[in-house]
């Protein structure tokens, strides 16, 4: 019955973000669970290596090019995930613009990238496919974010601010959508690579603030995302989940 209520065989996902690394690892979790995909980003090289995971693991896949700033584009996205599959059940927001620079010298223009990168990009995507499964009257959203949403840091405040933004958007959200079949709930993540060890000057400094003492592993978060797109979590909404080694535990 436990294992039964995580599988996702007969549901749809739809991955949205420009994230250097998340779309492969998220779209291979849901796809290893039994979903198929549809991934949306603008950056064909990550689009081809998310279809190409979910494709290896025998589920289908539709790569969608598409502009995660645009409304209109996002509005296309969400038309033809329901023109190819029928529905869109789960919605997994995977954008991050990493940025760092003292607050004095943020420029006006960089706070405005920040912020849409981050925020303004996550808000259109669930405007976008929440029409779609407010009409469906079930649905789940899941916002991949930084653990940065609630802990500051030196020369972040445009990351942290537009981070926390999006942690408020899920909480609100949620109280909006809740009674109507949709949860909406977000992962914070702490650092990551693709790598043992990155070879930057600043390693050995981050590695101090985590406490399990190594960097996270993206595909690390796949189990968690897979559990919260399940059904086994009906009732859980509106919660934020770390991903990070430790390193809340430092607040």
């Amino acid at each position: 019955m436990v294992s039964e209520a995580f599988k996702l065989d007969g549901k749809i996902a739809l991955v949205v973000g420009d994230s250097p690394f998340w779309s492969k690892y998220v779209a291979a979790a849901l796809a290893e669970a039994g979903a198929d995909v549809a991934v949306a980003a603008k950056n064909s090289s990550k689009l081809t290596e998310a279809v190409d995971a979910v494709r290896g693991l025998g589920k289908k896949a539709v790569a969608i090019p598409t502009d995660i700033s645009s409304s209109a584009e996002l509005e296309k996205m969400t038309e033809q995930v329901v023109f190819e599959f029928g529905k869109v059940d789960i919605l997994v927001n995977a954008t991050d613009l990493p940025f760092a620079k003292p607050f004095i010298e943020t420029t006006e223009e960089e706070w405005q990238k920040c912020i849409n990168g981050n925020l303004i990009s996550v808000v259109l995507s669930c405007q976008a496919v929440g029409k779609q499964m407010l009409q469906q009257k079930k649905g789940r959203i899941i916002n991949i974010i930084s653990c940065l949403a609630e802990r500051g840091m030196e020369n972040g405040a445009a990351y942290c601010a537009a981070m926390g933004g999006v942690l408020q958007l899920t909480r609100s959200l949620d109280l909006e959508w809740a009674g109507q079949g949709i949860t909406v709930n977000a992962v914070g993540t702490g650092w990551m690579s693709e790598q043992e060890k990155t070879g930057a000057p600043q390693e050995e400094l981050l590695l101090k603030y985590i406490p399990l003492k190594r960097y996270g592993k993206p595909e690390e978060i796949g189990s968690l995302l897979v559990y919260l797109a399940s059904d086994a979590t009906d009732f859980y909404s509106g919660q934020f989940l770390y991903v990070d080694g430790a390193v809340m535990c430092h607040l």
